[in-house]
């Protein structure tokens, strides 16, 4: 990846993004942007460790005296079991992105749900009081869900193509939320049925995103959904993915992946570096990854 805007010497900060595989990453581009504009001595670089390898990973960290981490696919939740402390609903979804390491042990956050909901609430959607359709059954969405919840939203319908899995996400946000929670095959039928009840949808999948091989199957539950309703896609690229094409098709306010990601910077500088990210420096990460990735501003 190319290295422009960031400063590399003796006493440059390493933050390391773990995933695997991880040559698609998109946070280094904000990351870095944020080092740059916040003037930090830092640099995030992707870093791919196959799964099992956390442990040993931890242990290099240590040694090497990396004291900041980036978690993302598959290591969101295998990390949560070797950390010393992580906030209540990530550990319940078993969910961290953000890790770290110092004098005291080692702590992880996941910002992911709060970034999700306060990119909602940024750009438009009304969420007290409402219903919404979740599509997606990993930590993402339970994350997800209990932001939601805490926001106001009445009741909360849950499908995937795996239903055990939404099953077991549906009961842990039943016992600890107030929201009503359902879980309704991913079949037009149920879809449809329950889009008609919802002013709000999010994909928490990476169905539509650049390079992966899935799609979804079936989107036109979008076109039953009250004209003022919202939808929402965690999918960062293409930033115009095929949910938020339907949902603009039928005018409906739409909330792009990209929104979600940088939403959660401040919260995640916080906690990582004691540091704050105004407005004007997410606006300036959304232009850094526009121009990157060669797609119009969503």
């Amino acid at each position: 990846m190319r290295l422009e805007n960031v400063k590399l010497n003796l006493d440059t900060e390493l933050v390391l993004n773990v995933g695997d595989p991880i040559a698609k990453t998109n946070a280094p581009r904000a990351y870095n942007k944020l080092f740059e504009l916040l003037d930090m001595n830092a640099i995030m670089l992707p870093c791919e460790i196959k799964k099992g390898q956390l442990p040993e990973f931890l242990k290099a960290c240590k040694l090497m005296g990396i004291h900041y981490l980036a978690p993302t696919m598959p290591h969101k939740g295998d990390f949560v079991d070797l950390l010393d402390d992580v906030d209540e609903t990530s550990r319940l979804f078993h969910s961290v992105n953000a890790v770290r390491l110092d004098g005291n042990g080692s702590h992880g956050a996941g910002m992911d749900g709060k970034g999700a909901v306060t990119a909602m609430l940024d750009h438009g959607a009304k969420l007290d009081g409402i219903e919404a359709l979740l599509y997606g059954s990993g930590g993402i969405t339970g994350v997800t869900a209990c932001e939601l919840a805490r926001a106001g939203v009445k009741k909360i319908y849950i499908t995937n193509r795996t239903l055990e899995r939404a099953e077991n996400t549906a009961r842990i946000i039943r016992d600890n939320t107030p929201a009503e929670v359902e879980v309704i095959k991913p079949e037009p039928e149920s879809l449809n049925k329950a889009a008609e009840k919802c002013k709000l949808f999010a994909n928490l999948t990476p169905l539509g995103m650049a390079g992966f091989a899935h799609k979804h199957e079936y989107l036109g539950f979008i076109d039953r959904m009250p004209e003022d309703s919202s939808v929402f896609d965690s999918v960062i690229n293409p930033p115009m993915s095929e949910t938020i094409s339907r949902a603009k098709v039928n005018n409906l306010n739409t909330i792009p992946g990209m929104y979600m990601l940088v939403s959660q910077m401040d919260l995640i500088f916080n906690f990582l570096f004691s540091k704050r990210v105004s407005e004007q420096n997410k606006e300036a990460c959304i232009d850094e990854l526009c121009s990157f990735l060669n797609v119009a501003r969503p």
